[in-house]
């Protein structure tokens, strides 16, 4: 498991990292290569791999296609709590204020 490095954050007692949903957003931002506002595969692969995470390319793209409810092949503002959904299964965080 992996989590997200988010500086000067402590885990919680359940030992999670616990961010905002504006603290995720801008953390996520980071990876919007192209800033659309939107996050593609490639850079849904980046910020996994920046948690210490590894996912290869068919992995990325069946978790895309898990939270990407228009089925356009992004992850948008609208979907974003799906994918949150998914990281705090995944890497151990908590965000709260969704």
């Amino acid at each position: 498991m992996a989590l997200i490095r988010y500086p000067n954050r402590v885990l919680n007692c359940h030992g999670k990292v616990e961010l905002t949903m504006e603290e995720f957003k801008k953390w996520l931002k980071k990876f919007d290569e192209d800033g659309d506002g939107r996050i593609s595969v490639e850079e849904l692969r980046e910020a996994i791999h920046a948690t210490g995470g590894w996912f290869c390319k068919r992995k990325a793209k069946r978790v895309l296609k898990a939270v990407d409810t228009n089925s356009d092949g992004f992850i948008d503002e609208s979907e974003m709590p799906k994918l949150v959904l998914f990281a705090q299964k995944q890497f151990g965080l908590r965000v709260v204020g969704f």
